[in-house]
Protein backbone atom coordinates (compact mmCIF):
# COMPACT_ATOMS: atom_id res chain seq x y z
CA UNK A 1 0.00 0.00 0.00
CA UNK A 2 1.25 3.66 -0.81
CA UNK A 3 1.57 5.75 2.26
CA UNK A 4 1.19 5.07 5.53
CA UNK A 5 -1.58 1.52 5.58
CA UNK A 6 -3.28 3.34 9.10
CA UNK A 7 -3.51 6.74 7.29
CA UNK A 8 -5.25 5.08 4.63
CA UNK A 9 -7.26 3.59 6.88
CA UNK A 10 -8.19 6.04 9.84
CA UNK A 11 -9.10 8.59 6.41
CA UNK A 12 -11.95 6.36 5.90
CA UNK A 13 -13.22 6.44 9.80
CA UNK A 14 -16.35 8.86 8.91
CA UNK A 15 -17.48 6.31 6.60
CA UNK A 16 -16.96 3.34 8.83
CA UNK A 17 -18.73 5.30 11.51
CA UNK A 18 -21.91 6.00 9.18
CA UNK A 19 -21.79 2.86 7.96
CA UNK A 20 -22.03 1.34 11.07
CA UNK A 21 -24.46 3.90 13.13
CA UNK A 22 -27.03 2.51 10.07
CA UNK A 23 -26.41 -0.98 10.89
CA UNK A 24 -26.72 -0.62 15.31
CA UNK A 25 -29.14 1.42 17.21
CA UNK A 26 -26.29 1.45 20.08
CA UNK A 27 -24.06 4.63 19.36
CA UNK A 28 -21.82 3.48 21.79
CA UNK A 29 -21.15 -0.27 20.30
CA UNK A 30 -21.21 1.18 16.90
CA UNK A 31 -17.90 3.39 17.80
CA UNK A 32 -16.42 0.41 19.55
CA UNK A 33 -17.13 -1.84 16.60
CA UNK A 34 -15.25 0.92 14.35
CA UNK A 35 -12.49 1.45 16.40
CA UNK A 36 -11.88 -2.44 16.62
CA UNK A 37 -12.48 -2.93 12.82
CA UNK A 38 -9.71 -0.05 12.24
CA UNK A 39 -7.43 -1.84 14.80
CA UNK A 40 -7.72 -5.52 12.97
CA UNK A 41 -7.11 -3.37 9.81
CA UNK A 42 -4.21 -1.58 10.90
CA UNK A 43 -2.62 -4.83 11.99
CA UNK A 44 -3.89 -7.20 8.40
CA UNK A 45 -2.99 -4.48 6.65
CA UNK A 46 0.12 -6.23 5.10
CA UNK A 47 -2.57 -8.60 3.54
CA UNK A 48 -4.11 -6.67 0.95
CA UNK A 49 -2.60 -6.67 -2.04
CA UNK A 50 -4.65 -5.17 -4.27
CA UNK A 51 -5.21 -1.23 -2.69
CA UNK A 52 -7.81 -0.81 -4.78
CA UNK A 53 -9.85 -2.74 -2.47
CA UNK A 54 -9.26 -1.04 0.73
CA UNK A 55 -12.43 -0.08 1.40
CA UNK A 56 -14.79 -2.90 0.56
CA UNK A 57 -12.03 -4.63 2.79
CA UNK A 58 -12.49 -2.35 5.30
CA UNK A 59 -16.35 -2.98 5.17
CA UNK A 60 -16.21 -6.31 5.44
CA UNK A 61 -13.88 -6.23 8.13
CA UNK A 62 -16.29 -3.85 9.88
CA UNK A 63 -19.68 -6.06 9.23
CA UNK A 64 -17.49 -8.97 11.02
CA UNK A 65 -16.96 -6.53 13.38
CA UNK A 66 -20.27 -5.62 14.76
CA UNK A 67 -21.62 -9.47 14.40
CA UNK A 68 -18.75 -10.43 16.45
CA UNK A 69 -19.57 -7.42 19.21
CA UNK A 70 -23.24 -7.82 18.92
CA UNK A 71 -23.15 -11.69 19.86
CA UNK A 72 -20.52 -11.24 22.62
CA UNK A 73 -23.01 -8.75 24.09
CA UNK A 74 -26.02 -10.85 23.35
CA UNK A 75 -27.52 -8.40 21.49
CA UNK A 76 -29.00 -7.98 18.01
CA UNK A 77 -28.10 -5.27 15.45
CA UNK A 78 -31.45 -3.25 15.40
CA UNK A 79 -32.05 -0.72 12.82
CA UNK A 80 -35.70 -0.69 13.62
CA UNK A 81 -35.22 2.54 15.78
CA UNK A 82 -34.27 4.43 13.21
CA UNK A 83 -37.00 6.50 11.86
CA UNK A 84 -37.90 6.30 8.39
CA UNK A 85 -35.07 8.18 6.42
CA UNK A 86 -32.92 5.46 6.78
CA UNK A 87 -35.58 2.54 5.02
CA UNK A 88 -36.15 5.58 2.23
CA UNK A 89 -32.50 5.85 2.01
CA UNK A 90 -31.64 2.09 1.77
CA UNK A 91 -34.63 2.11 -1.71
CA UNK A 92 -32.78 4.93 -3.01
CA UNK A 93 -29.43 2.97 -2.98
CA UNK A 94 -31.28 -0.26 -4.05
CA UNK A 95 -32.54 1.98 -7.01
CA UNK A 96 -29.50 3.04 -7.58
CA UNK A 97 -28.26 -0.37 -8.62
CA UNK A 98 -28.44 -1.33 -12.23
CA UNK A 99 -30.18 -4.41 -13.43
CA UNK A 100 -26.88 -5.91 -15.06
CA UNK A 101 -26.67 -8.53 -12.70
CA UNK A 102 -30.20 -10.06 -13.38
CA UNK A 103 -29.46 -11.59 -16.13
CA UNK A 104 -26.34 -13.01 -15.10
CA UNK A 105 -28.78 -15.10 -12.87
CA UNK A 106 -29.69 -17.62 -15.07
CA UNK A 107 -26.14 -17.71 -15.96
CA UNK A 108 -24.74 -19.49 -12.79
CA UNK A 109 -25.60 -23.07 -11.69
CA UNK A 110 -29.15 -23.23 -10.86
CA UNK A 111 -28.83 -23.97 -7.01
CA UNK A 112 -26.34 -20.75 -6.90
CA UNK A 113 -28.88 -18.64 -9.04
CA UNK A 114 -31.90 -19.88 -6.44
CA UNK A 115 -29.69 -19.03 -3.85
CA UNK A 116 -29.44 -15.28 -4.69
CA UNK A 117 -33.21 -15.18 -5.59
CA UNK A 118 -34.23 -16.04 -2.92
CA UNK A 119 -31.82 -14.97 0.08
CA UNK A 120 -30.69 -11.17 -1.87
CA UNK A 121 -33.44 -10.53 -4.07
CA UNK A 122 -36.47 -11.96 -2.17
CA UNK A 123 -35.01 -11.20 1.73
CA UNK A 124 -35.97 -14.41 2.58
CA UNK A 125 -35.07 -15.77 6.04
CA UNK A 126 -31.85 -17.68 5.67
CA UNK A 127 -33.43 -20.30 8.37
CA UNK A 128 -36.18 -20.78 6.01
CA UNK A 129 -34.05 -21.25 3.04
CA UNK A 130 -31.95 -23.17 4.76
CA UNK A 131 -34.95 -25.69 5.88
CA UNK A 132 -36.44 -26.05 2.23
CA UNK A 133 -33.19 -27.34 0.72
CA UNK A 134 -32.59 -29.44 3.57
CA UNK A 135 -28.67 -27.69 4.63
CA UNK A 136 -27.83 -25.82 7.94
CA UNK A 137 -27.55 -22.40 7.70
CA UNK A 138 -23.61 -22.60 8.16
CA UNK A 139 -23.92 -24.64 4.55
CA UNK A 140 -26.33 -22.02 3.09
CA UNK A 141 -23.84 -19.31 4.22
CA UNK A 142 -21.26 -21.01 2.39
CA UNK A 143 -23.14 -21.56 -0.96
CA UNK A 144 -24.30 -17.86 -0.43
CA UNK A 145 -20.61 -16.83 -0.42
CA UNK A 146 -19.76 -19.01 -3.67
CA UNK A 147 -23.24 -18.02 -5.32
CA UNK A 148 -22.01 -14.40 -5.20
CA UNK A 149 -18.49 -14.92 -5.71
CA UNK A 150 -19.60 -16.70 -8.80
CA UNK A 151 -22.02 -13.68 -9.69
CA UNK A 152 -19.13 -10.91 -9.22
CA UNK A 153 -16.94 -13.17 -11.75
CA UNK A 154 -19.77 -12.81 -14.29
CA UNK A 155 -20.62 -9.28 -13.72
CA UNK A 156 -16.74 -8.73 -14.24
CA UNK A 157 -16.64 -10.68 -17.07
CA UNK A 158 -19.54 -9.02 -18.60
CA UNK A 159 -19.70 -5.33 -17.25
CA UNK A 160 -16.28 -4.31 -16.10
CA UNK A 161 -17.21 -0.79 -15.37
CA UNK A 162 -20.21 -2.03 -13.37
CA UNK A 163 -18.33 -4.47 -11.07
CA UNK A 164 -15.40 -1.78 -10.28
CA UNK A 165 -17.69 0.26 -9.41
CA UNK A 166 -20.34 -1.45 -7.32
CA UNK A 167 -23.06 -1.24 -10.48
CA UNK A 168 -23.68 2.56 -9.33
CA UNK A 169 -24.83 5.02 -11.98
CA UNK A 170 -24.30 2.36 -14.22
CA UNK A 171 -24.68 3.18 -18.03
CA UNK A 172 -23.70 0.35 -19.36
CA UNK A 173 -26.61 -0.15 -21.97
CA UNK A 174 -27.69 -3.83 -20.61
Amino acid sequence: MNGTASDQIVSYIDRLSAYAQSRVADKDLAADAVQEAITKAVKASASLKDEDKLLPWLYAILRNTIADLTKKQGREIATADFPDTLAAADTEERDKVCGCFKPLIATLPSDYGAIIREVDLEEQPREEVAQRLGITVTNLNVKIHRAREKLREAIEGTCNLCAKHGCINCHCGR
